[in-house]
């Protein structure tokens, strides 16, 4: 640089304290920068401050060096017999001037990205266009419990669930081959320790600043495990029953269209508890919620898959039972289970004493389309059995109820 301006020295200050071509205690206070191109011919004819801390020098002259809009240093040269107005000598210092400031503009980029990365909660990464990484913040600890050196040169599809690596590949090589040039996925990934972390990433093609061809990807990753848990627990809630934890009614429906549509034979139970009003009533709903709680339970032991279970409201449950051999006599049976299952003692907050059980039955052919009806028709089926007495199941269309229990139970 010093020849090109064809001076006797070539001096840079910065404000970090440090001095390029000269001695540390050779540079110059920053009060003392300019904040322009400064051309000093005859410097010791001048009575500017700069001239004076080049006592030796006929001739300086000076640029800024920039940082962020602000000064933050100083390209100065000096040279021992004074120089008229040179414009050659003036644009080469500013474009040397120029390219210091570029320079540390840079630097304090690769800085300021650096302290953004590191302490970034959301993980950065920088790939190629094959999909491999080339930089992982150090954030990824926290994220998938890896250092990030460890996942340097790898290819995050090599980490992503069975379920979701269709569709995060897809994505990746449209990516790659230009059709796309940016995509969020929302995917799992392994954690270190083996388990699944739910991702959200946010994903970008880079371009060469020279040639504006594309050179690679940037990523920003967070972990969106905890929005998924609420999610998944709010279409639970949406479809079971907060008390038992049971299908909840819009799960009843959507299972029995499920099943009209399927075109098999299988059977709805609908079933009502005996004797829940009065414990209800004369003990209290804390009581009565325990009560519903038990049975529910009890009515779970007694199926098998794919049978579901379902609460109504109140006390009213529905089974829809979809058995591997004769319907009818399936479905009676497990009738017959069911209130034996109930049948037995309960003991809940002080209270011991039985339930009954009253059970409607609709088989349902590959004919029946109506899901209304086939409820109607085990639900009539149901109160023919408390009309006869309680405690006991009917199978719609049939005649006699049959009594499996003769213990008395108390109102419903």
């Amino acid at each position: 640089m010093r020849d090109s301006l064809r001076c006797r020295r070539a001096l840079i200050c910065l404000e970090d304290g440090s001095v390029h071509g000269g001695a540390p205690d050779e540079g110059v206070a920053p009060e003392l920068w300019p904040g322009t191109v400064t051309v000093i011919a005859d410097a010791k004819a001048s009575d500017q401050p700069l001239a004076a801390a080049f006592p030796d020098a006929e001739f300086v002259a000076a640029v800024p060096i920039t940082r962020d809009r602000a000064v933050a240093g100083m390209l100065c040269v000096t040279d021992a017999a004074p120089r008229l107005h040179d414009p050659e000598l003036v644009g080469l210092l500013t474009r040397f001037g120029h390219l210091a400031s570029l320079h540390l503009q840079r630097g304090a980029d690769a800085d300021l990205f650096r302290v953004v990365a590191e302490n970034s909660a959301d993980t950065l990464i920088r790939g190629s266009l094959d999909g491999v990484r080339r930089y992982v913040s150090p954030s990824i600890r926290t994220l998938l419990g890896y250092e990030a050196h460890e996942l340097v040169g790898l290819r995050a599809r090599d980490n992503v669930h069975p379920d979701d690596l269709d569709e995060f590949a897809a994505q990746m090589a449209a990516l790659g081959d230009g059709r796309i040039d940016t995509f969020t996925t929302e995917h799992r990934q392994r954690h270190k320790d083996g388990y699944w972390v739910w991702l959200e990433a946010f994903v970008r093609v880079t371009c060469d600043e020279a040639t504006g061809e594309r050179d690679g990807y940037v990523v920003s990753v967070r972990d969106t495990s905890r929005r998924k848990e609420l999610e998944t627990q709010l279409v639970h809630n949406a479809f079971h029953d907060m008390l038992t934890g049971l299908p909840n009614r819009a799960l009843l429906y959507e299972r029995l269209a499920q099943e009209i549509d399927r075109g098999g034979e299988f059977a709805v139970l609908c079933l009502d508890l005996d004797g829940f009003k009065s414990v209800n009533d004369e003990l209290g709903h804390a009581v009565g919620d325990s009560v519903l709680v038990s049975v529910g339970e009890r009515l779970l032991s007694c199926v098998d898959r794919p049978d579901m279970v379902s609460r109504r409201g109140g006390d009213e449950f529905v089974i829809i039972h979809v058995p591997d051999r004769a319907v009818s006599a399936s479905a009676e049976a497990l009738a017959q289970r069911l209130i034996d299952a109930v049948a037995s003692p309960l003991a809940i907050a002080g209270w011991s004493g039985t339930i009954g059980l009253s059970i409607g039955i609709a088989v349902v052919s590959g004919s029946s389309r109506d899901g209304e009806a086939v409820l109607r028709a085990a639900d009539e089926a149901m109160y023919s059995v408390k009309a006869a007495g309680r405690n006991g199941y009917r199978t719609a269309g049939t005649g006699e109820v049959p009594h499996v229990r003769r213990r008395p139970v108390g109102d419903t």
